[in-house]
Formats: structure tokens, sequence, C-alpha cells
């Protein structure tokens, strides 16, 4: 079988869960796309590296303990006087409907409102893959910089599985599109990223646009977008995280396929193997947080 090892860069935050009508935290846990992602595939049997630029804070220090809880790799993060963690509070909430919903507010660690986020730099990103001693069978990242392009182009030009869930297209277009074109799998939100035109022009990636409750469409080296409706769940508890569940499970199943190469894959298989990570990212829903479902089961 492929070996499981996925590196991957971005937001990685401490995620802190307050329910509705409580002041007193639930939980204090590695989170944002890319620490949930890494955090997952960990507990799907994966050897993950995140790489950061966290500081020593006592957030910090939390974070490390549930990576290494999980069995995360921590070799690359950094927590350093110039770095930064960042917070995310999320609060659990009900609607105006009765539906369980949430709210973030995001803590900058010297007070205020902000996310207190440093990207690693493209210094320390070069020095990281240079100093790497086995072949990453993922590249998994979330944000766009310096550092993220000049990475996903050396693991592109590696043969490496590169995975792109860009947050929005706000920023450095030219940045944005060298971080598309160095991507295999490019993956996001309808809410975020509603115009799937930028797509249109590539023919050798898969692109995945999720549609909130109406599930999900994929477009396969530019043969049309395909559709596939939300997997239902009756017992919605938290819906945060479940687009992390839902790539940490495609990408497992890709490799449990043998599938690590875009060109091995067509559209059938495609809608096959998104069907079951949809499954496991419904699943998800039912329990508390993004993680909840590692807790549960663990």
């Amino acid at each position: 079988m492929t070996n499981k090892i996925c590196i991957g860069t971005g937001l990685v935050s401490l995620d802190i869960l307050i329910r509705r009508g409580e002041e007193q935290a639930v939980s204090y846990k590695v989170g944002g796309t890319c620490g949930n992602v890494m955090m997952i595939l960990a507990y799907m049997g994966w050897e993950s590296y995140p790489v950061a630029r966290l500081n020593g804070s006592d957030n910090s220090r939390m974070m490390l303990e549930d990576m290494t809880r999980y069995g995360v790799h921590t070799d690359f993060v950094s927590t350093k006087d110039d770095g930064a963690t960042p917070v995310i509070i999320q609060h659990n909430i009900v609607d105006k409907d009765g539906n369980p919903t949430h709210k973030f507010e995001f803590k900058g660690n010297k007070g205020g409102f902000f996310l207190d986020y440093k990207p690693v730099t493209k210094k320390e990103a070069m020095r990281v893959v240079e100093s790497l001693e086995f072949e990453p069978t993922v590249f998994f990242f979330d944000r766009v910089n310096p550092a993220t392009v000049a990475m996903a182009e050396h693991f592109k030009e590696r043969k490496t599985m590169v995975y792109f869930e860009p947050s929005s297209m706000k920023g450095n277009w030219t940045q944005f599109e060298k971080c598309v074109v160095g991507s295999d799998i490019v993956k996001f939100s309808n809410q975020r990223l509603p115009d799937v035109s930028f797509a249109d022009k590539y023919r050798d990636k898969l692109f995945i646009q999720t549609l909130g409750s109406k599930g999900l469409q994929f477009n396969l080296f530019g043969n049309g977008w395909v559709v596939i409706p939300a997997i239902p769940n009756l017992d919605v508890v938290d819906t945060s995280g479940a687009g992390d569940w839902t790539t940490a499970t495609l990408l497992d199943e890709m490799v449990n396929a043998d599938i690590i190469e875009l060109k091995d894959l067509t559209v059938t298989m495609v809608k096959e193997l998104l069907e079951k990570a949809q499954v496991k990212g419904a699943e998800s829903c039912s329990y508390e947080g993004a993680r909840g479902m590692m807790e549960k089961i663990r």
C-alpha cells in the first residue's frame, strides 16, 4: 500500500469551543482548516507533519499537547517569539428556526479581535522541504503566500499530490493563480468562492466546490461540473469541521485505492470517492466541535 504521509501548512489555530448559554469553554483543541485536516489524517493513521509558525504562549503549548496526543509530528512547528498563535472562539448557538449553528470570534494574542496569524516564511519553508528524508504522499495548504507558492511548486515537481483549499481569492491574484497551477486538487466553498469560471482554463486538475446543504460539485480535467447531493443527517449537533472531514476522508480513500496520481482518476471514481467522503463529513455533524468525532470513537 502507498505510504500515508502528509505535510501541510496554513491556518493552524487553537479552537476554543463554547456552548450556548455557557461561559466556560468546553474544549481547547487544534483547529483551523490545515490544523483540522492534519489532526484528522493522523487519527486515520497517517504520518502528519504540520508546518506552522506559532509562538511560545500557553495557547501554543496546549496545541502542541493536542498534536502529540494524536501522534502528529511537531518537527516543523516553530514556537519562537517572531511567530503568532491564532485563536478562534466558536460559539455554538441555535438560530431563529431552532437549528444548531455557530459563530466564530477571533482573539489576538495581545488583545483585540482579529486573526493573529503569521505564515511560515519562504526561507523557512525551503529549509523544511530540503531537510526532508522522506517523500510525502500529499502536500496540503490553505493560504496563499510566497512560502506556499514555493512549497507547492517544489512538491509538484517531485510528483507529490498537491491539495489546495483556499479560503478566498482575496489578495494577490498572481500568487493565487500560481497556487492553482502548482496544485492537483483545488477545493473551495461556494460561499467564499462562488464564481467557478477561473477553473475553466485548466485541464489537468480536480476542482471541488462545496455547496453547503446542497452537497458539492466537482470538475475533473475540465469535463464539466458534476453535482453530488448532500448526505442527510437527522441528528445535526455541529456542522463545523464537516468540510475538513470530507477532505481528509477523500485523501485517505484515494491512497487506500492506491491512487497517488491524478491521471489515474475517472469521473466515476471521483464521484464514488467523494460520496464516501461526504458520508464521513455528514457523520461528523452529529458531534460537538470540528473534531468531536475523534473523541467519541477514539
